[in-house]
């Protein structure tokens, strides 16, 4: 059975690396990539692995029925573009596979990526256009709100909530140490390296271990 035609807006080394694990997914691919968008490049003839990169306005004319996946790793930057296809009657398509790390009972939302070797727990919602990527780790009963961006090796403890927006770093942790729930405020930035111990407010940046808020280090730093 061959694999389903996609889409990717974008054609960065992101896209690139999307693709390939897309592509050469085992047992068998999850898409195949027919076309990338790119807002400079489009319609200059070059491509990728025989891909064409094209124009929005050439996705519209000629690509507009085929599943779109935006390959944009900063969250508020991927909000945008998802906006735009969206205005324009785009319609997105989600990849994951229930195997393996990943449990049978989690919910995932539109536009939505688990990569290979990544770990989803039991009772866990994932949002719309969340990206989580290889060996990152997302415990028990989290809730995941739309956008967020979980990179290589990040890790969360369960009955965590992360809100909208959320960027969490390479190699960071979010450990939740009480019987309660921790929050993790919409638009937040966790540095990699960090390690979260406490909830974390709206468009705060943490980083160092324990982790602390960005601004203050710098106040106190330069004092």
């Amino acid at each position: 059975m061959s694999a389903a035609p996609l889409v990717l807006y974008g054609a960065s080394g992101y896209a690139i690396a999307t693709a390939d694990v897309f592509e050469s997914w085992v047992p068998e691919p999850l898409a195949r990539v027919i076309a990338y968008i790119d807002d400079v490049r489009g319609d200059d003839g070059s491509s990728i692995a025989g891909a064409p990169i094209i124009s929005f306005e050439t996705w519209k004319s000629t690509y507009r029925d085929i599943p779109m996946f935006v390959t944009i790793g900063n969250p508020a930057s991927r909000r945008k573009l998802v906006e735009r296809v969206r205005a324009a009657g785009g319609r997105f398509a989600s990849f994951y596979r229930i195997a393996g790390n990943v449990a049978r009972d989690i919910v995932v939302g539109e536009g939505t990526m688990i990569l290979a070797y990544a770990n989803v727990g039991a009772g866990t919602t994932l949002g719309n256009h969340v990206h989580v990527m290889p060996l990152a780790s997302i415990d028990a009963s989290c809730t995941v709100g739309d956008f967020t961006t979980f990179c290589p090796m990040s890790a969360v403890s369960g009955r965590v909530v992360i809100e909208e927006g959320v960027f969490v770093g390479v190699g960071a942790r979010i450990v939740n140490q009480t019987d309660e729930l921790m929050t993790i405020g919409a638009g937040a930035t966790i540095a990699a390296g960090a390690v979260v111990l406490r909830s974390v407010l709206p468009g705060e940046t943490l980083v160092g271990n324990p982790a602390t808020d960005f601004r203050s280090l710098a106040k106190q730093r330069f004092a």
